[in-house]
């Protein structure tokens, strides 16, 4: 357990962070981010390194990164980051679109670049409501599926995966995004047709078919949410109760500048390490752009319609906001830092800002800048207070 002492100098030194990085900010070209990495002086210390020993820090990687002439966003990825997870190439739908067929090109990428460098490999994601294939649900004339039938499939998918890249991947999403704000279960094909406890047996089914080794994990966005929070904390202790197993909680990070606040993320971090499992900041995001009703959670089926007043940067994000920006996730690490005990991953929904999901959601075609590199693959002045949080953290440790 960590002295008070050291607990209160790693909550300050969030604040401590932003003092060069202010006059960084000044200095830099709002459209090209900080300089660095690639094209100037590379940073002196990557993310992988500045939090080793207290968190793994990584990014989620589409597949088109594996096609790009070069492959220098990967070549970003192995320098900065220490684990990854994939965007689409494990989801059921991409991964097995029809009974018996097969997309292993691009999953098997994934792992073997990982492998290669050495990084803490996740599996993205075995049970979800979206991106799960009709097929699942129906027998060969189209018809509904039963209870057995499904968990059958179930199993077969998990086996399937379990084989081919055995403890290649480190930890696997079980269960993704099952639990509404109000703590009630989400309606889906798997609620339908397997009743409340379909978590349960998701959960029992990867415990028994995948290795020992591999971390288990429930993954939600919102978990800031007293009913989320509180509904995930009962799920988790649950399964422990009846000897399931399930080694983490995935907290979803698609934030914003304003929200939430890091007094609320603090309470789910420590709820869910209460219940008895590891966290994971999971894809880790922030908006900076103009929000209203309905824009807030992760809901990939949301779409809505824009305006130019909601696409204000489109020649390049201002000064103030960079400033804003590098606050915000300096305040981020500095949480993440104080509760290191806690946290065994944080994992950035994306590598650069071009690569960004919030590029197009909820609205399309968008200009985002929520990431700590910017659309070149150079570190934004948020990338520099990061980096200052994890130094100034240890500096702070060798002086108590």
């Amino acid at each position: 357990m960590r002295e008070e002492s050291e607990v209160a100098m790693i909550g300050n030194v969030a604040t401590m962070a932003l003092v060069g990085v202010l006059v960084a900010v000044s200095l830099c070209s709002c459209a090209s981010g900080a300089g660095g990495e690639p094209g100037g002086a590379p940073p002196a210390r990557s993310l992988k390194d500045a939090f080793a020993g207290r968190f793994h820090v990584g990014a989620a990687l589409g597949g088109g990164l594996f096609r790009e002439p070069g492959q220098p966003t990967l070549g970003l990825v192995a320098r900065q980051f220490g684990t990854i997870s994939p965007e689409n190439v494990l989801k059921w739908g991409p991964f097995n679109p029809r009974s018996r067929v097969y997309n292993h090109e691009g999953a098997d990428a994934f792992v073997k670049f990982g492998r290669r460098n050495g990084m803490f490999v996740v599996g993205h994601v075995l049970f979800w409501h979206s991106q799960t294939p009709d097929w699942v649900f129906e027998d060969s004339r189209g018809k509904p599926i039963g209870r057995e039938a499904l968990l059958k499939r179930m199993r077969e998918r998990v086996r399937h995966v379990a084989s081919r890249y055995r403890k290649h991947i480190d930890a696997w999403d079980v269960v993704n995004e099952a639990i509404l704000d109000n703590g009630k279960m989400r309606k889906s094909k798997w609620l339908e047709v397997l009743g409340d406890g379909w978590i349960e047996d998701a959960f029992r089914i990867a415990g028994e078919e995948l290795p020992r080794s591999t971390k288990l994990l429930y993954n939600d966005y919102s978990m800031t949410m007293r009913g989320r929070r509180d509904a995930v904390v009962r799920l988790v202790r649950e399964l422990k109760r009846k000897k399931i197993r399930i080694d983490g909680v995935g907290m979803q990070g698609h934030w914003s500048l304003g929200g939430p606040r890091i007094r609320d993320i603090e309470k789910s971090i420590v709820a869910f390490h209460e219940a008895g499992v590891d966290v994971h900041i999971t894809e880790l995001d922030v908006d900076v752009l103009p929000r209203k009703a309905g824009m807030w959670g992760a809901d990939v089926a949301k779409r809505l319609e824009g305006d130019p007043t909601m696409d204000p940067y489109r020649d390049g994000l201002p000064e103030e906001m960079q400033r804003k920006l590098a606050k915000r996730y300096a305040d981020l690490f500095g949480l993440f830092l104080k509760h290191s005990d806690k946290i065994e991953r944080v994992t950035f929904w994306g590598v650069t800002d071009r690569h960004s999901w919030l590029n197009n959601w909820p609205i399309k075609g968008r200009t985002n800048y929520p990431l700590l590199f910017d659309r070149e693959g150079r570190p934004k002045p948020a990338f520099d207070a990061v980096i200052n949080v994890a130094r100034d953290s240890a500096e702070a440790v060798k002086t108590r």
